[in-house]
């Protein structure tokens, strides 16, 4: 089963349910709450945050400023991958509800038939507040040792342990924020800037620092859809490009450059990690590129992003990201349908970069809540408030020549 986030009346979010695929993008206008779902999906995917206390759920919200977005009515409902865990939060985070499921009902019928009463009351308590160090520390300590564990009480450690060990292994999320653009412009600030806690936006100051430490591991790396090469070279970044033998700093660089870099360079090192699923969230990655740069880094990020079981999550206002996306679509059911002819399409678009309809989702967030845009029958997105825009300035350009013929508008 697909990850599900149902969230009402939530900052901009009134009543919402999205159902997270291998590909979920979010569009929609401004202020509308297509962040507040992604920032959402990042919290609630951080594998200790539903085991933690109150205090430490309510600094995530704080990372990424959705602290004032609560309200009295405030209310999620998380569903992770496998559908053997869900919960429920209310809105002061204090009162957490955990909906187990069938595995871990299976463990509530033993420990009640268990003779073992309170000693499993008090065990039941350490299950659903899902803290694994305390389930380990309460085996272990265990009054005469394992062998004194009534057999069934035993079982349900066993099994216990099973799904946190597996809970452990969920995606772990990556964060990428829209402002990632001022990293290169405070290159060397960031451990000032996180010490000093200068006010800055967290996931921003997070983000700087995974990339500071990425570029140990990345000390270079090709950007072909921009035709430049990125470089650390004794502690500060440059970009070569080929018609020049200079190297450029950084923030000398174009503003496109600048806000791509930081996401591939840390998304680069990220993704080499293939012991471990992993999420990839992130903001408007077609900040300050040409149509045609767009293209190529959603081929990018769509490689790099869904190997294994990784999964991505982007919001956008790019048209042509949506387009892109289409062709990306389209790529995949054409080779499925004729795969006589795979090599061909895949000489047309990368077959790295295909995806799936079945692991893909497309939502328009307005309003207060969502909709989805995918065409089930056609697998690819349909219509859209993007395409809405730019039919009403079509018809804006029609009006002008109607007038400046003389022709009066209806």
């Amino acid at each position: 089963m697909n990850e599900q986030l149902v969230v009402k009346n939530f900052g901009p979010i009134k009543d919402a349910t999205v159902d997270f695929k291998r590909v979920t993008v979010f569009i929609g206008p401004t202020g509308g709450g297509k962040s507040t779902l992604a920032k959402l999906a990042a919290i609630f995917r951080r594998n200790n945050f539903f085991g933690a206390k109150p205090d430490v759920r309510k600094k995530q919200f704080s990372v990424f400023s959705l602290t004032n977005f609560f309200s009295p009515d405030t209310w999620f409902h998380w569903t992770g991958k496998g559908d053997y865990e869900s919960y429920e939060i209310k809105a002061d985070l204090t009162q957490l509800e955990t909906f187990i499921d069938s595995k871990r009902n299976i463990t509530g019928q033993f420990l009640s038939e268990t003779k073992q009463q309170s000693r499993g009351e008090q065990v039941k308590g350490i299950i659903e507040q899902g803290n694994y160090e305390e389930i380990k520390k309460a085996i272990e300590n265990y009054p005469g040792g394992e062998s004194a564990i009534d057999p069934k009480l035993l079982l349900v450690f066993k099994q216990l342990e099973s799904l946190v060990v597996e809970s452990l292994q969920l995606p772990q999320p990556a964060y990428f924020p829209s402002n990632r653009a001022l990293v290169p412009a405070v290159e060397y600030s960031w451990a000032g800037l996180l010490r000093d806690d200068i006010g800055l936006p967290k996931d921003t100051l997070y983000f700087a620092n995974d990339f500071s430490l990425s570029r140990k591991h990345v000390p270079e790396l090709d950007i072909p859809f921009l035709n430049v090469k990125y470089i650390h070279r004794n502690g500060q970044d440059f970009i070569k490009i080929p018609e020049s033998e200079t190297l450029f700093r950084l923030y000398e660089t174009a503003s496109g450059i600048q806000s791509v870099t930081p996401l591939l360079v840390l998304l680069e090192h990220l993704s080499r990690n293939t012991e471990q699923a992993q999420s990839f969230i992130i903001e408007e990655p077609e900040l300050n590129l040409f149509p045609t740069a767009q293209q190529g880094l959603l081929n990018w990020l769509v490689e790099k992003c869904t190997k294994g079981e990784n999964d991505l999550t982007i919001t956008t206002h790019s048209p042509y990201i949506l387009s892109h996306l289409n062709l990306l679509l389209y790529a995949y059911q054409v080779a499925e349908q004729h795969p006589e002819r795979r090599e061909e399409v895949a000489a047309i678009v990368p077959e790295a970069s295909w995806i799936s309809p079945k692991e893909f989702a497309c939502y328009q967030v307005e309003n207060g809540g969502v909709q989805s845009l995918v065409n089930d029958e056609l697998g690819m997105i349909d219509n859209n408030e993007l395409d809405a825009l730019s039919g009403d300035a079509a018809d804006a350009f029609d009006n002008l020549i109607r007038l400046s013929k003389g022709i009066a508008v209806k």
